[in-house]
């Protein structure tokens, strides 16, 4: 018996340290958004000066406010590029933690969407063609919205991008 139980010990040992690796999935890794932001505004050269954010910035829970509505918590990342000329140029995306919330955070990026076609609707109509051509989709855990002239270059831009972290 006294020989038998550093081996049940063992074993059960062996047992607990499986029963730690299990089946779980865990969440992708999101990816580095600064450089995505960079891959992203190199792939449409018509872009006007722009001016960017990501979620490293102190105050990045109020700037977020600014394009999406989505409760900060679902929130691992985000990057805004907008044009610092007041054209309709903009980049967005949202990195949540759950991919299940993707859908969600393309919502609000519709939502931003139409507020902002509103106030071109306004203030710049010669604004309005070009961001009513904006896209907003998602993929894996990210919700994205591009509004400038190159969006199906952007689009691929970081469908490659993702392509290539993985």
């Amino acid at each position: 018996m006294r020989r038998l139980l550093p081996l049940f010990l063992t074993g059960l040992l062996i047992l607990a340290l499986a029963g730690c690796g299990g089946n779980e999935t865990s969440p992708a890794q999101t990816a580095d958004m600064e450089a995505m932001q960079t891959a992203l505004l190199a792939a449409d050269p018509t872009l006007p000066e722009m001016r960017s954010i990501t979620s490293q910035v102190g105050d990045a829970e109020t700037l977020f406010t600014y394009v999406s509505d989505l409760p900060y918590e679902q929130v691992d990342d985000f990057l805004l590029s907008y044009s610092a000329e007041g054209k309709a140029d903009e980049i967005a995306v949202i990195a949540v933690k759950d991919p299940a919330d993707a859908e969600a955070a393309a919502d609000t990026l519709r939502a931003h969407l139409d507020q902002r076609l509103t106030l071109f609707r306004q203030y710049s109509p010669d604004e309005v063609s070009r961001a009513e051509k904006a896209l907003v989709f998602t993929r894996d855990q990210y919700a994205v919205l591009l509004i400038c002239d190159g969006n199906q270059d952007v689009k691929a831009a970081f469908e490659e991008f993702l392509t290539a972290a993985q």
